[in-house]
């Protein structure tokens, strides 16, 4: 199905059609979109004892983000995050910009006041022009929390089982925006649950930008259900969200991994020359394929494991990373691990349980404080 839309944006107006997946597939998506919170650092005032135990928060969260427009072709840029080395990725996403005689189109959010306002300060100085329209390429927070902060009367888009996650979000003041980590929050912001004006199901093509086109694909369930890959044709650019994480570790909260090597394929065969991935800098096919095969890996070794009847938490810490254990976060082998139990069990519809996540940490963490 092609959906197009031309020059500036109009009223918003909502636009539903039919996902080519069960009933089941997507009420059991939709499930996971606590879990994809929770491991986005979700907001702790909506976590429940038993979830904030079994996805705590890493104590090394980024107090040190820096930022910057990096241009990739004329009137389009990615805007580049990275932590300190020493600190987490959680949370820290890429964003996109492209400009267009009148306004500007955003490619996510970022994921709290301080980013997204730098977010918006960089493009407006470098444009002279303001933000019209947002495309979401997935509804985990990190990439969907500044949305009020990139401006007022913004036309949303997002993928339907995108904007249906975002729709059973938390309306809880994120609990990363705290007053006394600067690179998040000055205090005084209260969140604001923002959704989006028009869905596609499958293709919608985006004119009136620098690019002739802006190509938003969905390349069926990845990262999650409904995920985005915004396309630049002429300009070979695409943005893929976080279907790439380069040189930082994936995380697998409500992904489909088998379907996810599969779309990094496609993505491989598509002529493109830069790939902007929603984690780490911007990079190319190699890179992709690079990040695909960490993907391979904790399949190949978690079905061993699984098929051996061995438990997922100790799985996860006897899996041996090799180079992939230098990346950054490289402890999300454990949620990694116990998603992809549910996977090779055919389960995957189902959300991890937060009883079986904490069971898998206990296990984890003792085998590795062994060591």
């Amino acid at each position: 199905m092609l959906q197009k839309i031309v020059g500036a944006p109009a009223k918003p107006k909502a636009r539903n059609t039919d996902v080519p997946l069960s009933r089941r597939e997507a009420f059991a998506g939709l499930a996971t979109v606590g879990l994809g919170i929770s491991l986005a650092g979700g907001p702790a005032a909506s976590q429940t004892p038993a979830m904030a135990q079994a996805f705590p928060l890493p104590p090394n969260i980024a107090t040190e983000i820096r930022a910057e427009l990096q241009p990739l072709a004329p009137n389009v840029w990615a805007f580049i995050q990275r932590e300190a080395p020493n600190q987490s990725n959680l949370s820290v996403s890429n964003c996109g910009l492209i400009a267009g005689p009148r306004g500007l189109l955003a490619i996510d959010s970022t994921s709290a006041p301080v980013q997204a306002k730098r977010f918006r300060a960089l493009a407006e100085k470098a444009t002279g022009k303001t933000f019209e329209r947002v495309v979401i390429t997935h509804g985990h927070p990190d990439h969907t929390w500044g949305l009020q902060f990139l401006g007022d009367g913004l036309q949303i888009i997002a993928q339907e089982e995108c904007a249906a996650m975002m729709a059973r979000s938390s309306t809880a003041r994120p609990g990363l925006w705290n007053p006394r980590n600067p690179a998040w929050s000055d205090g005084s912001e209260n969140y604001k649950l923002i959704l989006p004006d028009i869905t596609y199901t499958e293709k919608m093509t985006l004119f009136g930008y620098g690019p002739k086109q802006v190509q938003l694909l969905w390349p069926g369930r990845a990262h999650t259900l409904g995920d985005t890959n915004v396309y630049l044709p002429e300009e070979k650019v695409i943005f893929v969200g976080d279907i790439g994480f380069f040189g930082v570790t994936p995380l697998n909260g409500s992904g489909y991994v088998a379907n996810w090597i599969r779309v990094c394929d496609q993505i491989n065969e598509m002529d493109v020359t830069a790939i902007v991935p929603g984690h780490g800098p911007v990079g190319g096919k190699a890179e992709l394929e690079d990040m695909k095969q960490y993907l391979v890996l904790l399949w190949n070794q978690s079905k061993k494991a699984f098929d051996r009847g061995v438990t997922p938490g100790r799985a996860a810490a006897e899996i041996d990373l090799g180079k992939y254990a230098s990346w950054k976060d490289a402890d999300r082998v454990l949620p990694n691990v116990t998603r992809l139990y549910a996977e090779h069990a055919g389960t995957i519809a189902a959300a991890i349980s937060p009883t079986a996540m904490v069971e898998a940490r206990t296990e984890f963490e003792r085998i590795k404080r062994g060591r």
